[in-house]
């Protein structure tokens, strides 16, 4: 029993599931002044979290469905579906996932119900349609990313720092589009097998750096854009002013510049392996860096 409960766990990605949670409470207290802590306990939003949550869970699950044969050759060792868990239950917990974060959409807000029930399609597409393809498929998650915070921003339009929350989902979507490009090289040898069309395999690996190192380029782009707009918004003082600045410069930028070098000399799938955690890495203390915006 317990086994199988581990299973679905890594089935559903419980730790990018927290991830998200975490980003949207950040997003949520950190990029709105007016609220107090007591806020994060609001029946409405604990509903949205749950509801992006299932959201999540049930692309993940559909994405393992599809994707059994591609995994077999690519991590062997961490296919569930049709070992732990059979094809019939992944398919029942997709269905029942789905229509609960419906259901839960539709009691926040007919907005969220729509963007709830356009996220989980656009989700089934990739999965069956655009996971494989050249670029399409890494855009639609870096947007699906990014889509996360702006959420918020639908379910409390007049109460949010807009500037803020597009900057961040911006940092989103680049981080998430640089590390899914990545996870295509470290994925290229079984996507070869299915006659996918992923950068790597249609540009080559050295066309595909010199994509990702651009991307890079223009995430630091960003982070400079971030100090710039965080002073002209921000009601802070000059010493948390400057303590926001050395917090980008060093938690941000200079890993930025770090991960520039390591993609350069990246030629194996371990590499990869090791950038992609290290962007996981880079995106947590992008959301961390929220906690500078609220005072």
């Amino acid at each position: 029993m317990m086994s199988v409960l581990v299973n679905f766990l890594k089935l559903i990605r419980y730790k990018n599931i927290l991830m998200i949670a975490l980003t949207q409470v950040f997003t949520f207290y950190f990029l709105n002044p007016d609220i107090h802590l007591f806020h994060l306990l609001d029946t409405s939003f604990l509903l949205l979290l749950v509801c992006t949550a299932m959201v999540a869970a049930g692309g993940y699950i559909i994405n393992d469905y599809m994707d059994v044969k591609l995994d077999l050759i690519n991590k062997p060792e961490q296919v569930i579906v049709g070992k732990s868990i059979s094809r019939r239950w992944a398919m029942f917990m997709h269905l029942l996932f789905t229509s609960f974060s419906f259901l839960i959409g539709i009691s926040i807000s007919k907005k969220i119900a729509v963007a709830v029930m356009a996220c989980s399609f656009l989700l089934w597409i990739y999965s069956q349609f655009l996971k494989k393809t050249y670029l399409a498929g890494n855009l639609l998650v870096s947007f699906l990313s990014a889509f996360s915070l702006i959420i918020l921003f639908v379910f409390k339009p007049n109460e949010l720092h807009a500037n803020g929350i597009y900057l961040f989902a911006m940092f989103a979507f680049l981080t998430t589009l640089i590390r899914e490009i990545i996870k295509d090289m470290e994925d290229i040898k079984g996507d070869v097998s299915y006659q996918s069309r992923t950068i790597p395999i249609v540009s080559g690996i050295r066309k595909t750096k010199k994509i990702l190192l651009l991307l890079i380029v223009l995430e630091m782009l960003l982070c400079f854009y971030n100090l710039l707009l965080f002073g002209t918004v921000s009601y802070s003082s000059k010493l948390l002013n400057h303590a926001y600045q050395v917090y980008v410069v060093l938690m941000l930028l200079l890993p930025l510049l770090l991960l520039y070098k390591l993609i350069q000399k990246a030629d194996t799938k371990k590499a990869f392996t090791r950038l992609s955690f290290y962007f996981k890495l880079l995106m947590l203390l992008g959301i961390l860096s929220m906690v500078f915006w609220r005072y």
